[in-house]
């Protein structure tokens, strides 16, 4: 958990583990971090004390770092340390560890069994994008504790999209500390996820119907589309409507043509 002095840095401030809340679009998490940094007279802080994952997640935090750093030889340091952000003094993040040796920050997780290992990864790229800035590190990844394994390195990344959004929802989010309007509804916002994997369908019975499908059709389709584009090229400009042998080709107010099935 955070120390006092921890705390008292965040005050006031947008901070990166709220990130993947924000992204969710978790409306009860939005307005209560919101409360939090206008001061509001009713915010009353989330006590954790008697939620087992964030006790255990605390609890092994320091554990898992330090097997990591044993395991891969490499020092992991800056640990709970507070880092601003370059340009913008109002986001900031409380940094898990940082990895010299390939400019890495690392944020350390111990998800449930329950949770799946893909939902983990997916929920919190938006974290990493602020700590990766307010650091300008290279590498961001996730150190996780699943069900109590053994710690495993993921890294993470994600497109310019992604990025942009998670500053322009700060940006939102701002707006409305400094306006002290209540912040409303949005929708989550998920990272794109890396085409990296190769399936074999040839068990896939449905895939296998599709699959004759096209490839009977394909060059149908070819002759189809190149009938239908000679077919609109023979319509002069002036023509409102073409037909002949069992094809009609209209031409719209907008001066569209169109090819169906039709005598006239």
């Amino acid at each position: 958990m955070l120390t006092p002095e921890q705390q008292k840095l965040r005050e006031g401030r947008v901070t990166a583990s709220f990130i993947p809340a924000l992204m969710a679009g978790d409306e009860a998490k939005i307005l209560s971090e919101w409360m939090r940094i206008v001061e509001h007279p009713d915010y009353v802080a989330e006590d954790l004390s008697g939620v087992w994952p964030v006790q255990f997640g605390s609890y092994i935090e320091a554990f898992a770092l330090d097997w990591h750093q044993m395991k891969t030889g490499q020092a992991l340091t800056h640990r709970g340390l507070w880092v601003p952000h370059p340009g913008l003094p109002h986001v900031g993040s409380t940094l898990d560890a940082y990895r010299t040796d390939d400019d890495s920050v690392i944020d350390c997780k111990a998800p449930g069994r329950w949770r799946k290992l893909e939902d983990v990864i997916d929920y919190y790229p938006g974290q990493l994008v602020v700590q990766r800035a307010c650091t300008r590190a290279r590498r961001a990844a996730l150190l996780v504790v699943h069900g109590g394994d053994e710690p495993k390195e993921y890294e993470v990344g994600w497109d310019d999209a992604y990025e942009g959004e998670v500053w322009s929802r700060i940006d939102w989010f701002w707006q409305r500390i400094e306006s002290l309007q209540p912040p409303c509804a949005i929708p989550a916002a998920k990272v794109p996820v890396p085409a990296v994997r190769s399936v074999n369908m040839q068990g896939s019975n449905e895939w296998a119907t599709f699959a004759h499908g096209w490839l009977v059709t394909r060059d149908a389709a070819k002759t189809n589309a190149e009938a239908a584009k000679a077919l609109k090229g023979m319509v002069e400009e002036d023509v409102a409507k073409a037909f002949g042998h069992g094809v009609l080709v209209s031409r719209s107010r907008a001066g569209a043509l169109t090819i169906r099935e039709g005598a006239h």
